[in-house]
């Protein structure tokens, strides 16, 4: 306890003390002030009695006070800083003899009278020195040339002191780095010169006189005269730029901020589908068009169909003009079937039959290509669960690709959805198909259609696009013997729905009628010796005597020319060399038409010009084995699909050219081949004779 009393006691006798030494310190403080304030006084009363004598003296008392305050402030406790004292009165000392008459202060003239000049508190360097702006000047001014303003002193020896730009613009230096727009337009280019461009004037002794009021005259009208013929600086129009660009971007739409699950929603919409499909089929056709006529903006999936039309190129010769070929889907597989589209004959769609052992991809595909643009990828890729052996445009639905598929299913895509798998398929059962579908297509008009197909189970099947799970009508084929008949390819004469060509399986051609007395298989046809591969009637009008003429092709080796109203085949064409696939009439000349086999060459025929042989062989690129042929509908150019998966597409003009004299001339080939056909029949017939006498010549010797 009295320990803590006594720590108490010596600790307010500290304070005291201290108050004590505090007070007497700011006595102290006190009378030093007034001194300093009596010696400051006497000072300036000197520093007057010396200027009104002509001299200048520096403001005294100053550094023994500040030595004082110094020490006062060192025992308070509070740092000084020598050299911020020194630096401050050599500042004001080098101002006030480097730069009189500034601030506020007076500058003298020669005859010791004081001209107050009053300077801008911060200099613009677009503004003349500060010289130039005197008002009220009692003295003479003069033109000089000088770099500078000279100031007469007012001691005797009449010191001068001049004004440069070093020393205006002295402390001003902007820091490095900062680029100043006028420096690249005005300081930096020698017509800009300060010292050229505007005159300097100095004041010198005496009034002010009527020459010297001219000589400014005269200096300020050049001066004006050149600041007009100066540049017209982009000042404003820089401004203007920049406040189009504010209200441009003030008039944008702002872009809100969404998250990556609204980003990856916009993705996957239906409407962005659409947008960077069709941007990315006009990019891809741009890029590969080089002639700017043809229109890259056609949407094969509009709804105002009857405004859009293709076209082919007429005149061309027989040349490949390019093949299709799609190594990525395809993958080896071979063509199967081709269609053109009635709406649009430059798209042709090609179906692919069964992909390479031990792959991966699904069972069938379908490649859209376009024949008006040079792009070499698909238009549209379909897919399906098997095989295709048969495809075809839907006549009345152009958004609508069927596919018959080596199971017995109907596939249909529609190429205005985003998948391209099909929309619609029918069912397996007994009632539809169960075996491979080598043909179908949509047949009647535009208010009663019904889609055809034929199988190599023995039926044929009509079906309404809107409801495939099952038939509409079902017509069973059967030889006398009561046996189905394998059906691999089927063709109907033009404008005609209701008889049709069956070429089977056995070698046989079956011709028949959906509707009637008798449905079904009405005559017989036989004169091959492998299986029919194609049938083709001739694309007379029907009311022509050549409507019932048609064509086959077998693996017999032979193409035949028939009659419908004979059971004959009228000439047999026998100039190849390997399994024939495919057989077409040309749809411009009734007398020309064109094979494709398995050696790879493409044969075009001309009955008028030679029967024996073809008129011109054309060999696949690489010797594939040619599948399967089809005639664009103008009858100029030809595509051939081979087991390769590659379409080549022809352009034809001698070959496929018709004349006013080929019916008639026609008719009497046919006449002739006849007659031909009639001596052969007869010379094999004697042959047979005489060999048969030979025989049982020979049984007779022997018994």
């Amino acid at each position: 306890m009295n320990r803590d009393t006594a720590a108490a006691a010596a600790a307010a006798a500290d304070a005291a003390k201290r108050k004590e030494e505090l007070d007497r310190k700011k006595a102290k403080l006190a009378e030093m002030k007034k001194a300093n304030a009596a010696a400051s006084s006497s000072s300036t009363a000197g520093s007057r009695r010396e200027g009104d004598a002509g001299g200048v003296s520096p403001r005294g008392g100053a550094d023994s006070g500040n030595s004082d305050h110094d020490q006062i402030l060192r025992d308070l406790g509070i740092p000084v800083d020598s050299t911020a004292n020194s630096f401050a009165g050599t500042s004001s000392q080098v101002g006030a003899s480097r730069h009189p008459g500034l601030n506020g202060e007076n500058s003298v003239a020669s005859d010791g009278s004081a001209n107050h000049v009053h300077a801008p508190s911060q200099p613009n360097r677009r503004d003349p020195p500060a010289t130039m702006r005197h008002q009220n000047v009692s003295t003479d001014l003069v033109i000089a040339t000088d770099s500078g303003v000279a100031f007469p002193a007012p001691d005797k020896s009449k010191e001068t002191v001049s004004y440069s730009k070093e020393t205006q613009t002295s402390g001003l230096e902007r820091p490095s780095g900062v680029h100043d727009y006028y420096d690249d337009l005005i300081f930096e280019a020698p017509a800009f010169e300060w010292d050229e461009e505007f005159p300097v004037l100095s004041y010198p002794d005496g009034e002010v006189t009527d020459d010297f009021k001219d000589d400014l005259h005269n200096a300020f009208h050049q001066q004006t005269e050149r600041q007009r013929q100066l540049p017209k600086l982009p000042i404003r129009p820089a401004t203007d730029q920049q406040q189009s660009v504010d209200e441009d971007h003030e008039e944008k739409h702002i872009v809100p901020d969404v998250t990556l699950e609204q980003k990856q929603e916009i993705m996957f919409s239906e409407d962005f589908r659409k947008f960077f499909d069709k941007a990315s089929r006009v990019i891809e056709r741009a890029l590969a068009e080089d002639d700017r006529g043809i229109d890259i903006f056609v949407d094969y999936k509009g709804e105002n169909l009857e405004s859009l039309e293709g076209s082919d190129v007429e005149g061309l010769q027989v040349t490949l003009q390019r093949v299709f070929a799609d190594e990525k889907n395809i993958n080896s597989r071979g063509i199967s079937s081709m269609d053109i589209s009635t709406h649009f004959p430059e798209l042709v769609i090609a179906a692919y039959n069964h992909p390479e052992e031990n792959s991966n991809d699904p069972g069938g595909l379908a490649c859209l290509w376009n024949l008006k643009f040079k792009k070499t990828t698909p238009e549209e890729v379909f897919r399906c669960h098997s095989a295709l052996t048969a495809v075809s445009f839907a006549e009345f639905h152009p958004n609508l690709i069927l596919g018959g598929t080596y199971s017995g299913q109907i596939v249909v895509w529609d190429n205005r959805v985003s998948k391209r798998t099909p929309i619609n398929k029918s069912q397996v059962a007994v009632s539809t198909h169960c075996h491979p579908i080598f043909f179908l297509k949509v047949m009647g008009s535009s208010h009663a259609h019904n889609l055809v197909t034929a199988s190599t189970d023995g039926r044929i099947c009509a079906w309404s696009l809107d409801m495939l799970s099952q038939p509409q009508e079902s017509l069973d084929l059967t030889t006398k013997q009561s046996n189905k008949v394998a059906v691999n390819c089927l063709s109907f004469p033009s404008d005609n729905w209701n008889n049709f060509l069956a070429g089977s399986e056995e070698g046989t051609v079956f011709a028949g009628c959906r509707h009637g007395n008798k449905p079904g298989v009405v005559e017989t046809y036989e004169g091959h010796y492998g299986p029919v591969t194609a049938v083709s009637y001739n694309p007379a009008k029907e009311n022509t005597d050549f409507s019932s003429y048609f064509l086959t092709s077998s693996f017999d080796w032979t193409v035949k020319l028939w009659s419908a109203k004979e059971k004959k085949p009228l000439y047999s064409f026998e100039a190849f060399s390997d399994n024939v696939y495919d057989v077409k009439w040309s749809p411009n000349n009734p007398a020309v038409f064109t094979t494709v086999d398995g050696s790879g060459s493409l044969d075009f025929w001309n009955l008028n010009r030679e029967t024996e042989i073809p008129i011109l062989k054309v060999p696949l690129e690489g010797s594939p084995s040619a599948s399967r042929l089809l005639w664009t509908p103008s009858g100029q150019q030809l595509l051939v699909g081979d087991n390769s998966g590659k379409l080549h597409v022809y352009d034809v003009k001698e070959v496929a050219g018709s004349r006013a004299d080929d019916l008639t001339q026609l008719e009497k080939t046919i006449q002739e081949l006849r007659l031909r056909s009639q001596v052969t029949e007869e010379a094999e017939t004697a042959s047979a004779a005489v060999m048969n006498a030979h025989n049982r010549l020979d049984q007779l010797a022997h018994s």
